[in-house]
């Protein structure tokens, strides 16, 4: 049998008030209590940790070395509930989240302030991937959390929980002096007469692309492939083709002079979800809750 935590409580009760109906009127027990476990913690122990006479009780040698070793746990199990509580109240811990770059760029930095913002024990990983990859991340325990294309996540079986944060329309991105740019807007056909510049196929915005153009019955004249959105933007607005993106990639389009216009017939749109594994760390649905908030406050219009 080990000495038990409120065992050594006691023990330390006594001796710091140097008695045992001190300690136990501050424990709250009855002071036979306090006889009887400082007796058995003396027999589990082999030792004599007080000296008890008339008017006083005080540490033996062997007391003031055990002493030293029951405060140093009860310290070390003190910090150890604290970082427990914490941690059920979500003020301690890591949540990794794993979503789509025009995301991560721009909606996701606030919701990680607002959740790191005065509490040092939250921490926050952003993996900027496309749709397929965060998906995956979630599926295999790599990320708490995923920003996806609806679709995509909608596809999975098992203990996940979806919530769809925003739509988002697909835009017209053009050479600001094409002979498309001063259309009030541009339909997919018009776009399928023009080079294409277009992301690698897997992508979630190329699926979608190839989807306008399916739809649209068409087909792009010809094809450049880029592997990320800047990319796109820079072979565009050097006259290559045009392109077509969702609109909440347009800030990671940089500095570069294109033209931007709305894209119809069809007008494709992408649904946006949160995605996450259930049960979910106390952390992690504080996140999810910031990151709806984030999206909530920021205009998404088809």
């Amino acid at each position: 049998m080990k000495v038990s935590l409120s065992q050594m409580a006691v023990v330390d009760a006594v001796a710091r008030h140097g008695s045992f109906s001190r300690a136990a009127r501050e424990l709250h027990i009855g002071q036979p209590v306090v006889s009887r476990t400082v007796a058995l913690v003396e027999r589990l122990l082999e030792a004599t940790l007080f000296t008890r006479t008339t008017r006083a009780v005080e540490l033996t040698d062997a007391g003031r070395a055990y002493l030293a070793v029951a405060r140093s746990v009860l310290a070390a199990a003190e910090r150890g509930q604290r970082q427990w509580d914490g941690y059920l109240a979500g003020e301690n811990g890591e949540v990794v989240v794993a979503a789509l770059p025009s995301v991560a760029a721009t909606v996701l930095p606030t919701a990680v302030r607002r959740f790191t913002d005065g509490h040092p024990g939250r921490s926050v990983t952003v993996l900027d991937v496309p749709s397929a990859e965060a998906v995956t991340m979630v599926e295999s325990g790599t990320a708490d959390l995923a920003v996806c294309d609806a679709d995509r996540a909608a596809r999975l079986d098992g203990p996940y929980d979806t919530a769809e944060l925003a739509t988002d329309t697909l835009v017209a991105v053009l050479p600001p002096d094409g002979r498309l740019a001063d259309r009030p807007e541009v339909t997919w056909a018009e776009l399928s007469r023009e080079p294409f510049v277009a992301l690698q196929p897997g992508s979630s915005v190329r699926s979608l692309t190839d989807s306008g153009f399916a739809t649209a019955g068409t087909a792009p004249r010809a094809l450049v492939t880029a592997r990320g959105v800047a990319t796109v933007a820079g072979l565009v607005a050097a006259r290559i083709g045009v392109s077509a993106v969702p609109r909440t990639v347009l800030p990671l389009l940089g500095f570069q002079d294109v033209t931007v216009r709305p894209l119809t017939e069809p007008t494709v749109i992408r649904r946006i979800c949160l995605l996450g594994r259930t049960p979910a760390t106390p952390a992690a649905r504080i996140f999810r809750e910031e990151v709806a908030t984030a999206f909530a406050e920021r205009s998404f219009r088809p």
